[in-house]
Protein backbone atom coordinates (compact mmCIF):
# COMPACT_ATOMS: atom_id res chain seq x y z
CA UNK A 1 0.00 0.00 0.00
CA UNK A 2 2.45 2.53 0.92
CA UNK A 3 4.31 1.93 -2.49
CA UNK A 4 1.01 2.45 -4.35
CA UNK A 5 0.76 5.61 -2.36
CA UNK A 6 4.09 6.56 -3.48
CA UNK A 7 3.60 5.69 -7.21
CA UNK A 8 1.05 8.39 -7.20
CA UNK A 9 1.98 11.48 -9.62
CA UNK A 10 1.85 14.95 -8.43
CA UNK A 11 2.64 18.09 -9.55
CA UNK A 12 2.34 21.63 -8.32
CA UNK A 13 0.37 24.24 -9.97
CA UNK A 14 -0.77 28.51 -9.49
CA UNK A 15 -3.15 28.47 -6.56
CA UNK A 16 -6.77 29.02 -6.32
CA UNK A 17 -8.95 31.09 -4.56
CA UNK A 18 -10.83 29.79 -1.37
CA UNK A 19 -12.25 31.42 1.85
CA UNK A 20 -13.56 30.43 5.20
CA UNK A 21 -14.96 32.04 8.31
CA UNK A 22 -16.22 30.32 11.41
CA UNK A 23 -19.91 30.80 12.09
CA UNK A 24 -20.31 29.00 15.49
CA UNK A 25 -18.40 28.21 18.08
CA UNK A 26 -21.02 26.57 21.17
CA UNK A 27 -21.06 23.75 23.57
CA UNK A 28 -23.11 20.56 22.94
CA UNK A 29 -23.68 18.32 25.81
CA UNK A 30 -20.06 17.95 27.15
CA UNK A 31 -18.45 19.10 23.85
CA UNK A 32 -17.14 21.90 22.25
CA UNK A 33 -18.05 22.14 18.77
CA UNK A 34 -17.48 24.73 15.77
CA UNK A 35 -19.18 25.60 12.53
CA UNK A 36 -17.04 26.74 9.38
CA UNK A 37 -18.74 28.16 5.45
CA UNK A 38 -16.55 27.42 2.89
CA UNK A 39 -16.74 30.68 0.43
CA UNK A 40 -15.56 30.57 -3.10
CA UNK A 41 -14.83 26.69 -3.49
CA UNK A 42 -17.55 25.91 -6.44
CA UNK A 43 -16.10 28.52 -8.50
CA UNK A 44 -14.80 28.74 -11.83
CA UNK A 45 -12.01 26.17 -11.88
CA UNK A 46 -12.36 24.25 -8.86
CA UNK A 47 -16.57 23.83 -9.89
CA UNK A 48 -15.43 23.23 -13.36
CA UNK A 49 -12.92 19.81 -11.56
CA UNK A 50 -16.07 18.87 -10.15
CA UNK A 51 -18.44 18.77 -12.94
CA UNK A 52 -15.86 17.22 -14.83
CA UNK A 53 -15.88 14.35 -12.63
CA UNK A 54 -13.14 15.09 -10.35
CA UNK A 55 -12.79 14.73 -6.48
CA UNK A 56 -12.03 17.91 -5.04
CA UNK A 57 -10.22 17.27 -1.32
CA UNK A 58 -10.69 19.82 1.93
CA UNK A 59 -7.96 19.30 5.25
CA UNK A 60 -9.03 21.03 8.09
CA UNK A 61 -6.76 22.15 10.84
CA UNK A 62 -8.36 24.20 13.95
CA UNK A 63 -7.39 24.97 17.56
CA UNK A 64 -9.10 26.79 19.88
CA UNK A 65 -7.23 29.16 21.93
CA UNK A 66 -7.43 31.06 24.61
CA UNK A 67 -6.79 35.22 24.33
CA UNK A 68 -4.25 36.31 26.86
CA UNK A 69 -2.49 39.39 27.62
CA UNK A 70 0.59 37.93 27.04
CA UNK A 71 1.27 35.14 24.98
CA UNK A 72 -2.02 33.51 23.80
CA UNK A 73 -2.25 29.49 24.20
CA UNK A 74 -3.96 26.39 22.35
CA UNK A 75 -6.63 25.36 25.18
CA UNK A 76 -7.67 22.18 22.16
CA UNK A 77 -6.02 21.46 19.21
CA UNK A 78 -8.33 18.81 16.47
CA UNK A 79 -6.32 16.62 14.50
CA UNK A 80 -6.53 17.14 11.03
CA UNK A 81 -10.09 16.71 9.21
CA UNK A 82 -10.22 15.66 6.07
CA UNK A 83 -13.50 15.51 3.04
CA UNK A 84 -14.12 14.67 -0.37
CA UNK A 85 -16.11 16.66 -2.32
CA UNK A 86 -17.62 14.57 -5.55
CA UNK A 87 -20.40 15.22 -8.14
CA UNK A 88 -23.40 14.39 -7.18
CA UNK A 89 -24.99 12.21 -9.91
CA UNK A 90 -28.37 13.17 -9.36
CA UNK A 91 -28.64 17.08 -9.06
CA UNK A 92 -26.56 19.68 -9.84
CA UNK A 93 -24.99 19.50 -6.29
CA UNK A 94 -21.99 18.07 -5.09
CA UNK A 95 -21.49 15.28 -1.93
CA UNK A 96 -19.58 15.91 0.51
CA UNK A 97 -17.93 12.72 2.86
CA UNK A 98 -15.64 13.10 5.60
CA UNK A 99 -13.03 10.64 6.74
CA UNK A 100 -15.59 9.07 8.88
CA UNK A 101 -17.64 7.68 5.66
CA UNK A 102 -20.57 10.31 6.61
CA UNK A 103 -22.40 11.47 3.61
CA UNK A 104 -24.31 14.81 2.96
CA UNK A 105 -25.67 16.68 -0.29
CA UNK A 106 -24.87 19.73 -0.94
CA UNK A 107 -27.65 20.59 -3.56
CA UNK A 108 -26.70 24.41 -4.02
CA UNK A 109 -23.49 25.65 -4.80
CA UNK A 110 -23.60 29.32 -5.19
CA UNK A 111 -24.37 28.74 -1.38
CA UNK A 112 -21.33 28.20 1.23
CA UNK A 113 -20.41 25.09 1.85
CA UNK A 114 -20.84 24.25 5.54
CA UNK A 115 -18.11 21.79 8.11
CA UNK A 116 -19.02 20.76 11.23
CA UNK A 117 -15.93 19.90 13.54
CA UNK A 118 -16.03 18.34 17.13
CA UNK A 119 -13.00 20.57 19.15
CA UNK A 120 -13.14 18.36 22.08
CA UNK A 121 -14.26 18.47 25.80
CA UNK A 122 -16.50 21.41 27.43
CA UNK A 123 -14.40 21.13 31.07
CA UNK A 124 -11.40 22.66 29.56
CA UNK A 125 -13.75 25.40 28.21
CA UNK A 126 -14.12 28.35 31.85
CA UNK A 127 -16.35 30.87 31.98
CA UNK A 128 -14.36 33.83 32.59
CA UNK A 129 -11.96 33.26 29.91
CA UNK A 130 -11.91 34.81 26.48
CA UNK A 131 -11.19 31.97 23.48
CA UNK A 132 -10.79 32.32 19.64
CA UNK A 133 -10.71 29.47 16.81
CA UNK A 134 -7.79 29.88 14.33
CA UNK A 135 -8.17 27.25 11.59
CA UNK A 136 -6.18 26.59 8.30
CA UNK A 137 -8.21 25.06 5.36
CA UNK A 138 -6.37 23.44 2.41
CA UNK A 139 -8.45 22.78 -0.88
CA UNK A 140 -6.76 20.42 -3.56
CA UNK A 141 -7.33 17.54 -6.08
CA UNK A 142 -5.11 15.29 -7.83
CA UNK A 143 -4.75 13.97 -11.54
CA UNK A 144 -7.70 12.20 -13.03
CA UNK A 145 -5.78 9.12 -13.11
CA UNK A 146 -4.83 8.79 -9.73
CA UNK A 147 -8.14 10.34 -8.71
CA UNK A 148 -9.46 6.58 -7.24
CA UNK A 149 -6.08 5.79 -5.61
CA UNK A 150 -6.04 8.72 -3.67
CA UNK A 151 -9.80 8.36 -2.84
CA UNK A 152 -9.13 4.78 -1.21
CA UNK A 153 -5.82 5.99 0.19
CA UNK A 154 -7.37 8.72 2.39
CA UNK A 155 -10.64 7.40 3.27
CA UNK A 156 -9.88 3.69 2.89
CA UNK A 157 -12.37 1.14 0.65
CA UNK A 158 -15.05 -1.08 2.44
CA UNK A 159 -12.64 -3.18 3.78
CA UNK A 160 -10.50 -0.94 6.18
CA UNK A 161 -10.66 -0.35 9.69
CA UNK A 162 -10.04 3.21 11.50
CA UNK A 163 -6.38 2.11 12.04
CA UNK A 164 -6.07 0.53 8.75
CA UNK A 165 -5.91 2.05 5.12
CA UNK A 166 -7.71 5.02 6.12
CA UNK A 167 -5.40 6.07 8.78
CA UNK A 168 -2.37 5.50 6.87
CA UNK A 169 -4.12 7.50 4.05
CA UNK A 170 -4.44 10.64 5.78
CA UNK A 171 -1.06 10.31 6.86
CA UNK A 172 -0.03 10.50 3.33
CA UNK A 173 -2.86 13.35 2.59
CA UNK A 174 -1.10 15.58 5.23
CA UNK A 175 2.64 14.40 4.30
CA UNK A 176 1.93 15.34 0.27
CA UNK A 177 -0.04 18.69 1.88
CA UNK A 178 3.03 20.02 3.39
CA UNK A 179 5.10 18.98 0.06
CA UNK A 180 2.67 21.20 -1.50
CA UNK A 181 2.51 18.43 -4.38
CA UNK A 182 -0.84 18.89 -5.89
CA UNK A 183 -2.52 19.06 -9.31
CA UNK A 184 -4.66 22.62 -7.85
CA UNK A 185 -4.74 23.34 -4.75
CA UNK A 186 -5.62 26.87 -2.26
CA UNK A 187 -5.14 27.45 0.92
CA UNK A 188 -6.83 29.44 3.52
CA UNK A 189 -6.37 30.64 7.28
CA UNK A 190 -9.02 32.35 9.34
CA UNK A 191 -10.03 33.50 13.11
CA UNK A 192 -13.34 33.28 14.85
CA UNK A 193 -14.04 36.73 16.84
CA UNK A 194 -13.12 36.89 20.20
CA UNK A 195 -16.11 35.19 22.60
CA UNK A 196 -16.06 34.34 26.52
CA UNK A 197 -16.57 31.22 27.55
CA UNK A 198 -20.10 32.20 29.13
CA UNK A 199 -21.04 33.39 25.58
CA UNK A 200 -19.81 30.02 24.10
CA UNK A 201 -21.60 28.00 26.98
CA UNK A 202 -24.42 29.62 26.20
CA UNK A 203 -24.82 29.82 22.48
CA UNK A 204 -23.93 33.34 22.16
CA UNK A 205 -21.47 32.47 19.25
Amino acid sequence: MIGACAALVWRPAPLLAVEARVTHLRVAGSRVSAALEVDDLFRDKFLKLVRDGRAVFLQLEAALWEDRRVFDRIVIALPPATWRVDRDPAGAGVLLQDQHGGLVRHADVNQPLPLRVDLGPATRVEDRAVYYVHASLTAATVDERDMDRAGRAIFGDEQSGPGGLAALGRFVFRTLLRMGQYLESATTEVNSRRVSGREIRTGAF
